[in-house]
């Protein structure tokens, strides 16, 4: 069939401007509230899937508290009304100890980083005597305007492509003086479609104020996912 319309090569021009087009949108990285608040990440697991995690914290002093290493297993089912949510709940083993978090209704984000959230913020009230509502505020609206940056990292023997929101949201708090030596308290989310759950990574860092350790460093890391066992 003869074309209506021949095909012409690109002027130079032309050229420039569709390549400088394709680059720009290769290079559009997500906003922090896209990465954190808005994206489906649970909805893309399969239900009955269960994330592992293996959560670090580590202090440089006992007035700090203690260090602890943990395992933490994320199970994923379907909401019962919502074909597209889904609920999370969370066991917690820490030596021979267990505990449970959750269950979390949700359509957008990833749970997990709330169970860390909530114990950070326990932990800065509970150091500097502050209101862990006044905290968690801080934290909410920090997160909507966090610095997003193109991320690599290793999972399962694999190189990977992402993207890691960072935040310092008590560095020009009002209030900072009120938080000693948390002040400069620093947050990285590392996020990438080619995992399971979205979410990789977070590290939280407190860094003493000579540079040269972190007074508590604190992560959760993601190592894998066991897919749902199938029903006879």
């Amino acid at each position: 069939m003869p074309r209506l319309f021949a095909r012409r090569p690109l002027s130079g021009l032309a050229a420039l401007l569709v390549s400088a087009l394709l680059s720009g949108a290769a290079l559009a990285s997500p906003t922090a509230t896209e990465l954190f608040f808005d994206t489906p990440y649970l909805s893309r697991v399969p239900a009955g899937t269960t994330l592992d995690y293996i959560y670090k914290h580590v202090t440089a002093r006992p007035d700090l508290g203690e260090s602890f290493d943990e395992t933490l297993a994320m199970k994923v089912d379907a909401a019962p009304d919502d074909a597209a949510g889904r609920i999370a709940n969370v066991v917690i083993h820490r030596g021979d100890k267990e505990g449970e978090a959750g269950p979390f209704p949700t359509r957008n984000g990833n749970p997990i980083s709330l169970v860390l959230l909530e114990r950070d913020v326990k932990e800065i009230a509970l150091l500097t005597k502050g209101s862990p509502f006044y905290l968690r505020n801080r934290l909410r609206d920090h997160l909507a305007g966090g610095t997003v940056e193109p991320a690599r990292f290793s999972f399962e023997g694999h190189e990977v492509e992402g993207w890691k929101l960072t935040m310092s949201p008590f560095a020009q708090d009002p209030n900072k003086d009120k938080l000693l030596e948390l002040v400069d308290r620093r947050y990285e989310f590392i996020y990438s479609e080619a995992v399971p759950g979205g979410l990789y990574a977070i590290r939280v860092i407190t860094p003493a104020k000579d540079g040269a350790a972190n007074l508590i460093d604190t992560s959760l890391t993601l190592t894998g996912a066991s897919a749902p066992t199938a029903t006879k």
